[in-house]
């Protein structure tokens, strides 16, 4: 796994310091039995003030000094604006009295350090013949409760209060309480030094240090100008564990279920702590802490019966309406009769891309499983080629449950070795008619391919489908729009739940709602393109070369409590992902930050755990388990961390979040966000040491510039459209084809993927 920088980067500047809690030390437990040990913080000294010394004593003449010393107290606010947290609780005079007894000989051993400064006894009126009970008021800001449940039973049998312990003297650092409200402008008296010498050290030192040019400097530094914390998980590789071996099995918490590894703090090799929840748990019977390494592989045994050959199912689900008998020009030579301009309708295109795909998967994979289905208004599932076709139609196209349990009672199909000639037989007679039943055959396609994890679908039309079931025609009304939509996400989910791999290819020059139907290729890791009719052959043959490595794969990752992960729709620390399937250059950019109530206890430490799980099936069947775990270093310094930046994942992530977010119709913070992240990669390229990088940043910046000029064009659209009063319109359903299918890559954004972006850019 990489990250976006090298430090787990803590952005401090805009912490509401107002509001952070000075920690004092409370009296001992024996006084009060219901209060907890305190948390010994760092104070700052913000809220003292200087108040003025009463004159000290001098133990070896016995006299009054006439010398005043600076001292630092807190702050108190006056007692009638003091809150309470409930109605004071009645103490017995015993207790009242050692309170007020123990107060009077109160001594402070620092700044900020002043016993019971919390605790400001009030006297009720009480008749003559009655007992005073003393009350303690509880400022709501405090962090322990001041008021007894109950007194010490010792204390209650005691006729007299406990002897106080003797304490060395020394110059009392008190004031008394008619100084608290002191003015401001208070003039200090120094202490006058026993030499010269000392007078003159004394005067480079006051009672606060200078700040230092250090913080002074940072202050004023450059901020980032977008969040840094990125995890980029190389799906593809990580589940590719071939030639490595099993470590041991995996031991997880039992409250968050986060793996042990060497990062957990253990004690004495029988219990262990979580390094994400805190929890307390039993180490194995055995087992040592050392044995649980950063990165641990855990594999089952292979499947009787399953070899590593990969017999899946490739089923072609090609549209054959009236629409695909469009012509279009292609270039040709010049012959005897001149020029003449020559032109091929997309049905001819897309049997010839057929039958060249065939050849391929014949002399490359001739164990392939291939199956074509084709829908005009009837739905015709020709399997194999062997056997006739299934022709669905009419009411037939309107159940979803019926056509779901067609595709999975449809019979295996035979390899292509014995099926190649039946197949360019029934592609050879297909012709143009029809409507555009996209959606029933879609389903009946996912369903049969669902037989076997790992298989493909490539779904190739020239318009929206116009059928009922799944409507993309047809979406003035809002509720027929929304219901379209959610028809092709459930087909999506169902070909993830099985891992299956569905890939959208449309013909250039039309109008097929490329935003909804390219769901089925976003969820499942397919391809999403629009292409010229004559280049179907190729494209085919790119889906057709990318290499499934994993099926049925889930990526778990865990962050401290203090941390969360952003655009996830919640603020938890563990997050779950279904990828599906997987091929060797398969990323996922994952975006993660710090609570702003909890920066100052992400501070204290100076590392924070990152682990994340993957689960996943590989070809012969074997169950895989892979569990890593690191330990990232945190800083505030946002110089340290622009030094640290890694500029490829941030790239990547760039191009993911943004497309992520228009893509759910948050067009307007998904510009917001790419340009931030822009901004923040234009920071890394005015460092010396990206210097040689230049070129690599224009290239990239040249890609991503039509995509921001798009979003923007676009979000300025949605705009006017809202100040017109149109605000029920999603904004996603203005999307076109072209845009949308940007969209699609950007989220799928790798290195390869970058450079054919820029192509199409060009």
């Amino acid at each position: 796994m990489e990250f976006g920088c090298r430090y787990i980067y803590v952005n401090d500047k805009n912490i509401n310091r107002d509001n952070e809690k000075i920690h004092t030390h409370l009296p001992s437990v024996e006084i009060h039995s219901n209060a907890q040990s305190p948390s010994l913080v760092t104070s700052s000294y913000d809220n003292f003030i200087p108040i003025e010394c009463p004159p000290a004593y001098d133990n070896s003449t016995g006299t009054s000094v006439a010398t005043e010393v600076p001292a630092l107290r807190p702050q108190l606010s006056p007692k009638p604006e003091r809150r309470t947290n409930g109605p004071a609780r009645p103490h017995s005079p015993l207790i009242a009295d050692l309170v007020q007894k123990i107060a009077l000989q109160k001594d402070v051993s620092g700044p900020g350090s002043v016993p019971y400064d919390n605790f400001r006894p009030t006297e009720e009126s009480q008749p003559n013949n009655q007992t005073t009970d003393v009350y303690y008021e509880t400022p709501l800001d405090s962090e322990y409760p001041c008021a007894l449940q109950s007194p010490s039973p010792e204390l209650e049998r005691s006729k007299t209060p406990p002897p106080v312990p003797e304490r060395k003297k020394r110059t009392s650092l008190v004031p008394p309480t008619s100084m608290f409200n002191e003015p401001p402008n208070s003039v200090y008296v120094e202490v006058l030094p026993a030499s010269a010498s000392e007078m003159e050290r004394s005067k480079s030192h006051s009672l606060f240090p200078p700040a230092s040019p250090q913080l002074e400097e940072n202050k004023v530094k450059e901020q980032l100008q977008a969040n840094c914390n990125v995890l980029l998980l190389n799906l593809g590789k990580l589940v590719d564990i071939s030639g490595t071996a099993n470590s041991v099995k995996p031991t997880v918490c039992c409250r968050c279920s986060a793996a042990l590894s060497k990062v957990n703090p253990g004690l004495e090799n029988q219990t262990w702590c979580c390094a994400f929840c805190g929890c307390e748990n039993t180490m194995p019977a055995g087992a040592h802490i050392e044995n649980f390494t950063e990165d641990q592989i855990c594999l089952s045994d292979p499947l009787p019966g399953r070899t590593p050959d990969d017999d899946s199912i490739l089923i072609f689900c090609v549209d054959i309406s009236g629409s695909m008998s469009v012509t279009s020009e292609i270039e040709s030579e010049q012959n005897l009769n001149g020029n003449h301009a020559l032109y091929i309708t997309r049905m001819e295109a897309l049997k010839a891309g057929l039958l060249q795909s065939l050849d391929y998967l014949y002399n490359q994979h001739p164990k392939k499983r291939v199956v074509l289905i084709t829908f005009s208004d009837q739905v015709m599932i020709y399997g194999d080629g062997t056997s006739p076709p299934h022709i669905l139609d009419d009411t037939e196209l309107l159940d979803p449950d019926y056509l779901r349990s067609c595709g999975e009672t449809q019979p295996m199909p035979h390899t292509l070795e014995e099926t190649l000639t039946a197949l360019k037989s029934r592609i050879g007679s297909l012709y143009e008619m029809g409507a555009t039943a996209l959606g029933p055959a879609a389903l009946v396609s996912i369903a049969m391919a669902a037989q076997k994890p790992g298989s493909k679908v490539i779904i190739c039309t020239d318009g929206r489908a116009n059928t009922y079931l799944g409507n993309l025609d047809d979406i003035a009304e809002e509720h027929a729009y929304q219901s379209s939509r959610l028809f092709y996400s459930n087909l999506a989910n169902l070909a993830l739940q099985h891992s299956v791999v569905v890939s959208v290819l449309t013909i250039e020059r039309t109008d097929c709602r490329l935003h909804e139907l390219g769901q089925l290729a976003d969820k499942t890791g397919g391809k999403v393109n629009i292409v010229h009719p004559l280049n179907l052959a190729q494209e085919f043959q790119s889906i057709l070369e990318e290499e499934i490595n994993a099926t049925d794969v889930k990526v778990r990752v865990y962050l401290p409590s203090y941390m969360y992960f952003v655009f996830e729709g919640h603020s938890m620390p563990v997050l779950e992902r279904a990828i599906g399937s997987t091929t060797p250059d398969t990323v996922l950019s994952l975006e993660f930050d710090i609570h702003s109530t909890l920066i100052q206890d992400a501070l204290r430490h100076s590392q924070l755990p990152v682990q994340v799980q993957l689960t996943f099936c590989r070809q012969d069947g074997r169950r895989g388990h892979r569990i890593l775990t690191q330990r990232r270093p945190v800083t505030n310094d946002c110089l340290a961390a622009l030094e640290a930046l890694n500029m490829s994942v941030l790239q990547i992530h760039s191009a993911q979040i943004s497309a992520h977010l228009a893509m759910e119709g948050r067009v307007e913070e998904a510009t917001k966000v790419a340009l931030a992240l822009k901004g923040l990669i234009a920071q890394i390229m005015k460092h010396e040491k990206y210097e040689a990088s230049n070129d690599v940043y224009e290239e990239w910046e040249n890609t991503m510039s039509p995509i921001y000029e798009d979003l923007q064009v676009y979000g300025n659209s949605i705009k006017r459209q809202r100040e017109q009063g149109n605000t029920h319109v999603p904004a996603v359903k203005g999307f076109t084809d072209e845009m949308a299918n940007m969209m699609f890559h950007l989220k799928q954004a790798k290195n390869k993927v970058m450079k054919k972006l820029k192509h199409q850019a060009q």
